[in-house]
Order: structure tokens, then sequence, then C-alpha cells
């Protein structure tokens, strides 16, 4: 669900990633630009097939994630980028997407999809990236190193944050009000790639 307004945004056809979202009007940094929905389902029971098809699938708990309703748009579309200018932020059990930098008219909103380092599981792995950016690494999948900083961020946020309740095969609940932005940390700029002073 986009919680910013429509004509920020729109949906628009990629060379390679299917559909994508485009900026219309600049977004500045820090701005949210929406709530991942979708119905809560068990994620032991996901068909990776599924992944095939596109990535949609997006983490709540250990146990549960969010499947989006494909048939309407939303922050679902975003596609994957090695140097994403959006990124996510875990807010009261939700997942949100911001703009990490500022986005000017014309360009693609993207994302790091986050992936957990390639192993035997992804035999014939369909989360190769196509993002042709400068510094692309061919994979959705991060680096050992990267993805272990990324968990570690997190579970510091998870012990500060309610765990949410969760119902099986009904839709994650919108919020009544939503915060306007995010305080930005100096993590997510280390983990984008194509950065000189990226340590890691």
């Amino acid at each position: 669900m986009f919680l910013i307004k429509e004509d920020f945004w729109q949906v628009m056809a990629t060379k390679e990633k299917g559909l994508g979202i485009f900026c219309k009007k600049e977004i500045k940094a820090g701005i949210i630009i929406g709530d991942y929905l979708g119905k809560v389902i068990k994620t032991a029971r996901y068909n990776l097939e599924n992944d095939k098809k596109g990535l949609y699938l997006m983490y709540l708990t250990d146990q549960a994630s969010i499947y989006p309703n494909l048939k309407k748009p939303g922050i679902h579309l975003l596609n994957h980028s090695c140097t994403p200018n959006c990124w996510i932020y875990t807010f009261r059990g939700h997942t949100l997407f911001f703009a990490l930098i500022k986005i000017k008219p014309g360009e693609e909103l993207t994302i790091s999809y986050l992936l957990s380092p390639k192993d035997e599981t992804c035999k014939n792995c369909p989360h190769d990236c196509k993002c042709e950016s400068k510094f692309c690494t061919g994979t959705m999948h991060l680096s050992k190193l990267r993805y272990e900083k990324w968990q570690n961020f997190q579970n510091k946020k998870k012990r500060k944050t309610k765990t949410p309740k969760v119902i099986f095969g009904k839709n994650l609940p919108k919020f009544a009000v939503y915060p306007n932005t995010i305080p930005l940390d100096p993590i997510y700029n280390k983990l984008r790639g194509g950065h000189r002073s990226n340590p890691i």
C-alpha cells in the first residue's frame, strides 16, 4: 500500500524486470513510501516455485510472511537493485518502505531484496539481478558479511519492537496513522552498494 500520493509515483514497464514503480515528483530522503500489506501466510508452506513469477514474499515473523494482492498496484512492484534508492524499516511489526536518498522524477524506485547468502537450497537460482547498475553483483543475494550486518541490526530493533499478533489467512491490517518519515541510520548507506566509503 502506497502512503505517498499517487501524483508522486506511476507504474511503468521496464526493459527486463516486468513492471516497476517510477517517480513522478521529487521524493525526499527519509520519506515513507508505503507499507507492505497483504495476506499473512505460513512461510514453511510457501511454494518456492512462485519465485519464478516474481519475488513477492515479505518476512513478517520467523513463522509468518506477507503475500500481497498482485491484482492491485503496490510497493510490492518495487524492483531489486544492487544500489537501491529505497530501503525497509520495521515499524510496530510492519515493513515500511522509505526513500533512502532523494529520488528525482523519471527515476525508478528500487529496493534491495536483502536475500540471505546463496547456498545449496537455491538450486537453479531464479534470483539473478538485472538492475544494470554500475555496481551490480549479478544476484539478489547479499554477501555473508552484509547479511550478518543487516541481521544484527534487525535483531537489535526486534528487541525494542513488540512482535505483531498474526492471524494466518487474513490480511495484515493497516494502521490508522503512519509516520511521514523515518530516522536515517548510517547502516543503510553502509549496506547500499556502490559507495567508496562502504566498508563492508
